[in-house]
């Protein structure tokens, strides 16, 4: 069974996770791969039996905008919905802190994961690179369900 446990600040497991896939297989430093936003955002991290298999960050960019990074699979999972299942609770974590938009910046050749997640690439097309990688900001504007008259607040 998956389960996913949220973390203020960076947990071991997500460390370990990131490391993996983002120091060891795609060659990021360390310095560029943990930034000053880390200590302050909500971690996801993805387990099956107990074994951390995904992990992702969010933060507020500003009152209404929350910002999803650093989301990785371990390989062996790749291709079975875990890294639509992280974002998901990462959209939900963004909402409960009061976004209504999201935002991300996608390695290029990830865009199509993100449209086919609802995220739309930055209008102006502009490419960035980080540490040689070319990434695209992408955004969203979440589905707030509105109450239907008869519905009581929580």
């Amino acid at each position: 069974m998956v389960e996913a446990k949220f973390y203020f600040g960076v947990p071991q497991d997500a460390r370990t996770i990131r490391d993996e896939v983002f120091t060891l297989e795609q060659g990021f430093s360390d310095d560029i791969e943990y930034d000053e936003h880390d200590p302050e955002c909500w971690h996801v991290v993805l387990y099956l039996d107990s074994y951390p298999i995904a992990t992702g960050r969010v933060f507020l960019e500003d009152p209404e905008t929350g910002h999803i990074g650093r989301l990785a699979v371990r390989k062996a999972f790749r291709g079975q919905k875990v890294g639509t299942y992280a974002l998901k609770f990462l959209e939900t974590k963004a909402k409960s802190l009061g976004a209504r938009k999201l935002m991300l910046g996608a390695q290029l050749d990830k865009a199509g994961f993100y449209e086919k997640c609802g995220f739309k690439k930055n209008p102006t097309g502009e490419i960035y690179e980080e540490e040689g990688v070319p990434h695209i900001l992408m955004f969203k504007t979440m589905k707030i369900r509105k109450r239907k008259a008869n519905e009581k607040a929580d």
